[in-house]
C-alpha cells in the first residue's frame, strides 16, 4: 500500500494536471509543513484547499496553453510543428552550404501551398482537396537525414503525415512535398490501397518546379546581425523568361541520356549527387514530353486516378495515354525521338521554322505505300494522301496505317510553330472520330448500316479536303533565282 501510494504521489508531482483526479493528496504535497503547535495550525485545512486551487490553475493554464511552434496553412490542408528534441542539435547555416535550407513551421506552411497550387497547375487541376498533410519538423544539424512519409486510411479518408529534417537539403524538401501532394491526389477515390507514385513523375516535377519557381517555394527564414536586429536579403530575379528545360539542357550536355526503362525503374545511386541530378534532367524532359501531348495534362490525370487500382503503375500509364502509346515499343520509340531532338540543336532554336514547319506536316499528312503491279515485278513506291488511306478497303490495314499517323502527326506538335498548330489537333481529331465510326459499324454494315459508314467516310473526306486547302494557302512561296548572263 505505501508503494502505491508514493507511486501516486509521484504521478501527481510530475503532471499537475492529474492532481485533481489524486486521492492521496496532503498539505506537505504543496512543499510546506505544518506542525501541530504552529500557530498557523488552525489554518491548516484553509491553507491546503488554496495551495490546491494554486495547483489546479496551474495545470489549467498549462492545458489551455497553444502550441506556439506550429503552424497551419491557408486552405487547412497543412499543419505544421515542429517537434523538440532533448538535446536540439546546432544546424549549418545555408552561408555554410548553399544546398542547405532551414524549415520554420510558418514558412513551409506558406511554402507548401505555393507548391501546391503551381503543381495543380502543371496537371491542370483544381484547388479542392481531400486529405489532411501533417508535417513534423525534427531537429537536424546536417544534410541527408531521413523524410518519412506515412499514410494512413481513415474512415473519412486518407491522412498522410511527413517527418522532415530542420535543416534538409532544396531537392530533399520539394521532392517530398511533391510527393505526397502527387499521393493525396492519387488517392482521392482510392480504397484500401495507397497508390504507387512512379519515380520519373515525382523526380521530373520536383526539377521542373526547382527550375521555374526556386525562389517562390524556397522560403528562407530572416536573418539577424550580432546585435540582434533582423537584416533584409535581395534577390535578383530575371525579368527574362527562360525556358524551364534551359537547365536540364546544360546539365545533359556530355552526359548519356536514360532509356525508358533506366527512367522506369532508377538504381540507387540516381536519387543523390550528380547521378540524381541527371536522373532528375532526364526525367523533366520525359514529364514535358508528356504534357506537350494533346490531352496529355487529363491523360496524366486519369493515370494517378488508376494507380491505385494497379500494382504496377506502367498499366495505368499505357491505359491512360493508350491513343498516344498502345504498347511500352510505341513509348521507347517516342522517347528516343525526344532526346534525338533534344539533344539535335540548340534549346532556344527548338520550335521549327515557319517554313520548315510547314514541310514537316506536309510529309506527315502523306504516307508512302507499296503497289505491286504484277505477281513477279518488284514493288513500286507511291506517296498517297490519308484520303487514299481512307478509300482502302481492306479495314484492318486501313486501320493500322491511320493510327500509326495519328501519332506521327501528333509528335510533331511540340516543335511546330505555332501557325500550324491547330492543322495537329484538327487533323488528329478527324482520324479518330472516322475510326471510331468505323470501329461501329464496321462489324454491322452488313445489317442496314451501310449508310452510316458511307456518311463517316464522306464526312472525314470532306474534313480532310478542307484542312489541306487551308494548309495550301500558308504554303511558303517558291523564290525563283534569277541568273544575269554576261
Amino acid at each position: 500500500m505505501q508503494n502505491t501510494e508514493s507511486r501516486k504521489q509521484f504521478d501527481c508531482r510530475r503532471n499537475p494536471r492529474k492532481l485533481a483526479g489524486c486521492a492521496l493528496f496532503r498539505a506537505s504535497d504543496l512543499g510546506f509543513r505544518i506542525s501541530k503547535g504552529s500557530a498557523l495550525a488552525p489554518y491548516r485545512s484553509a491553507l491546503a484547499i488554496m495551495g490546491f486551487a494554486v495547483l489546479i490553475g496551474i495545470a489549467e493554464a498549462e492545458f489551455a496553453r497553444p502550441e506556439s511552434n506550429s503552424a497551419r496553412s491557408l486552405s487547412g490542408q497543412f499543419i505544421v510543428r515542429f517537434r523538440r528534441g532533448p538535446e536540439e542539435p546546432k544546424a549549418i547555416t545555408s552561408t555554410t552550404n548553399q544546398n542547405l535550407i532551414r524549415l520554420e513551421p510558418t514558412l513551409v506552411a506558406v511554402s507548401c501551398e505555393r507548391i501546391k497550387q503551381l503543381l495543380y497547375h502543371e496537371l491542370g487541376a483544381g484547388t479542392v482537396w481531400r486529405g489532411k498533410i501533417f508535417l513534423t519538423l525534427y531537429p537536424s544539424a546536417g544534410a541527408r537525414q531521413p523524410v518519412t512519409i506515412l499514410t494512413e486510411k481513415l474512415r473519412e479518408g486518407w491522412q498522410y503525415s511527413v517527418e522532415l529534417p530542420s535543416t534538409a537539403e532544396r531537392v530533399q524538401y520539394v521532392r517530398a512535398i511533391v510527393r505526397v501532394l502527387l499521393l493525396e491526389f492519387a488517392n482521392r477515390r482510392a480504397g484500401a490501397r495507397s497508390a504507387e507514385i512512379p519515380a520519373w513523375l515525382g523526380e521530373g516535377f520536383t526539377q521542373q518546379l526547382l527550375a521555374a519557381k526556386e525562389s517562390q517555394i524556397i522560403l528562407q527564414p530572416p536573418s539577424a546581425d550580432p546585435s540582434g536586429r533582423l537584416t533584409l536579403v535581395s534577390a535578383n530575379v530575371s525579368v527574362r523568361l527562360d525556358s524551364p528545360l534551359e537547365q536540364a539542357h546544360k546539365k545533359l550536355q556530355g552526359r548519356p541520356l536514360l532509356s525508358f526503362d533506366e527512367l522506369s525503374w532508377p538504381v540507387e545511386e540516381q536519387w543523390s549527387g550528380d547521378a540524381g541530378e541527371a536522373y532528375r534532367c532526364n526525367a523533366q524532359l520525359f514529364l514535358n514530353g508528356l504534357l506537350q501531348l494533346k490531352d496529355g495534362r487529363a491523360s496524366l490525370r486519369a493515370m494517378l486516378a488508376e494507380l491505385p487500382q494497379r500494382e504496377n503503375w506502367q498499366f495505368a500509364f499505357l491505359n491512360a495515354f493508350n491513343s498516344h502509346f498502345p504498347n511500352t515499343l510505341d513509348v521507347e520509340k517516342w522517347w528516343a525521338l525526344q532526346l534525338v531532338h533534344f539533344t539535335a540543336r540548340d534549346l532556344l532554336a527548338q520550335t521549327w521554322s515557319f517554313d520548315e514547319s510547314w514541310q514537316k506536316l506536309d510529309q506527315a499528312v502523306h504516307a508512302s505505300v507499296e503497289i505491286h503491279a504484277g505477281t513477279n515485278e518488284l514493288p513500286l513506291r507511291a506517296t498517297v494522301t490519308l484520303q487514299d488511306l481512307i478509300r482502302d478497303g481492306d479495314f484492318e490495314r486501313q486501320a493500322k496505317c491511320l493510327q500509326a499517323k495519328i501519332r506521327e502527326i501528333e509528335l510533331l506538335r511540340p516543335r511546330l510553330s505555332h501557325e500550324f498548330v491547330g492543322f495537329v489537333d484538327s487533323y488528329g481529331q478527324t482520324l479518330r472520330n472516322y475510326l471510331q465510326h468505323r470501329h461501329k459499324t464496321g462489324l454491322t454494315r452488313f445489317f442496314g448500316q451501310n449508310a452510316a459508314h458511307n456518311r463517316a467516310e464522306e464526312q472525314a473526306l470532306n474534313q480532310l479536303d478542307e484542312l489541306d486547302v487551308l494548309r495550301a494557302t500558308l504554303r511558303p512561296s517558291q523564290k525563283t533565282v534569277t541568273v544575269r548572263q554576261p
